[in-house]
């Protein structure tokens, strides 16, 4: 099969990613989400995205061994 590139957006790196059950206030439930939309994940990041276009939602210890970190980067403004 082969590889696609999926995006998270979070405050911080998540190199090992996990699933956190908390409130089941995600519109899949518990999981984590990532999407295609590179731009999305950058709003989720900054908290400014309600409406989401694209989810994917891992949801069992099993599918997250499908993924392969490969980088992060930083959303912070740049200092003058």
């Amino acid at each position: 099969m082969g590889k696609m590139t999926v995006y998270h957006g979070s405050y911080t790196a998540v190199e090992r990613p996990e699933i956190i059950i908390k409130r089941n206030t995600k519109d899949f439930g518990p999981g984590f989400y990532c999407t295609v939309i590179r731009e999305q994940a950058v709003r989720w990041a900054m908290a400014k995205f309600k409406y989401p276009t694209h989810q994917i939602n891992f949801c069992m210890p099993a599918a997250l061994k499908c993924l392969e970190y490969v980088s992060s980067e930083s959303l912070r403004p740049k200092p003058y």
